[in-house]
C-alpha cells in the first residue's frame, strides 16, 4: 500500500481525561494523542517521551506502550484506521481500558510501503500547528452536518501528510522550508515556537541550525522579508503609509516605523518621497 491511496477511517475522536501510574497498551488501530493540559510520561518501542502541552504523539496499529501520568493529563484522542476496511467497526470504549491480554487484542494494521513515520510511531514536542487540524476533525467527527465523517477523514488525511512531511525534512531542507513559509506567511504573526512546531526542532537548536544556514536568526529573517515587503508597497503602491504595518505583519505604525529607519537608513515617508523622486 502506497501512501498516496490510504484513506482513514475515524472510530474515535475526543478530548480525554487520564490518570494513572502504569499502564501497559497495546493498540488495534493506529492514534494521535494531542496533549491540551498536565504531563504524562509514555515508554514506547525503548523510546520514552515527554507529553506536555501542545506536544502531539502517533503510533500505528499494533504498538505497544506505558503511560504513567499520576497527576493526570489531558489529550485529544483520535483512533482511527488507514482504510476503510473495518468501518463498520465503532469502538465506543475508552481508548486506555483493555480488559483482554495485551497478545489477544486484534490489531488493525496497513504497512505504507514508502513511509516508515506511519508504520511506526512519531513525536513532536511542539505541535501548536497542527491544532487547528485537530480541532476540525473533533468538530466534524462530533457534528450531524451532512458529509461531518467524510470531511473529518479528509482532514485527518492532509493532517498524516504534513506530518510525514515534516518527518522527512532533513535539517537543511527543513531550514529551507521555514525561509519559503516565512516567504509566504509573513504578514501572519509568527513566533519562533510556531516555526518550531513545524518541523519537530526545539526552537533554540533550529535557531541555531537556521543561523549556520542563512547567517542571521529566524527573528531577523522574518524582519528582512516584511521589510522588504514593505519597501515594495511604499514605492510601488498608494496605499496610505499607515496601512501598510498591517500588510506585512507589524502590529503598530510606530513600531514598524522604528525598524523601517534602522534597516534603510530613513522614516517610510522620507523613503517614498526620495526614492519616487529617483524613479
Amino acid at each position: 500500500m502506497k501512501l498516496y491511496e490510504i484513506n482513514p477511517y475515524v472510530r474515535f475522536a475526543s478530548p480525554v481525561n487520564y490518570k494513572a501510574k502504569h499502564n501497559p497498551v497495546k493498540v488495534t488501530d493506529c492514534r494521535i494523542f494531542y496533549v491540551t493540559g498536565g504531563k504524562a510520561d509514555i515508554f514506547i518501542e525503548n523510546q520514552h517521551y515527554s507529553l506536555e502541552p501542545n506536544s502531539l504523539l502517533y503510533c500505528c496499529g499494533g504498538s505497544e506502550y506505558n503511560i504513567e501520568a499520576p497527576n493526570g493529563f489531558s489529550p485529544i484522542c483520535i483512533n482511527f484506521d488507514l482504510t476503510q476496511t473495518n468501518n463498520t467497526l465503532t469502538m465506543p470504549i475508552s481508548p486506555w481500558k483493555q480488559t483482554q491480554s495485551l497478545r489477544d487484542i486484534p490489531v488493525f494494521y496497513n504497512d505504507i510501503e514508502d513511509s516508515t513515520f506511519l508504520n511506526s510511531h512519531f513525536y513532536l514536542p511542539e505541535a501548536s500547528c497542527f491544532l487547528h487540524f485537530v480541532e476540525k476533525i473533533l468538530a466534524e467527527f462530533s457534528g450531524n452536518a451532512l458529509f461531518c465523517r467524510e470531511l473529518c477523514e479528509s482532514i485527518l488525511k492532509e493532517l498524516l501528510l504534513e506530518l510525514h512531511r515534516v518527518q522527512k525534512a532533513t535539517a537543511p531542507s527543513k531550514i529551507d522550508f521555514l525561509m519559503k513559509y516565512i516567504e509566504t506567511n509573513y504578514a501572519r504573526h509568527i513566533t519562533n515556537k510556531d516555526l518550531a512546531a513545524l518541523t519537530g526542532y526545539h526552537e533554540y537548536y533550529l535557531n541555531r541550525l537556521f543561523l549556520a544556514h542563512t547567517g542571521t536568526n529566524m527573528h531577523n529573517y522574518l524582519l528582512k522579508v516584511r521589510l522588504n515587503r514593505a519597501s515594495y508597497l511604499i514605492l510601488n503602491t498608494d496605499l496610505p503609509l499607515k496601512a501598510i504595518p498591517e500588510k506585512v505583519g507589524f502590529n503598530s505604525y510606530p513600531h514598524f516605523s522604528s525598524y523601517f529607519k534602522q534597516y534603510f537608513g530613513f522614516s517610510p515617508a522620507e523613503y517614498r518621497k526620495k526614492l519616487r523622486e529617483k524613479i
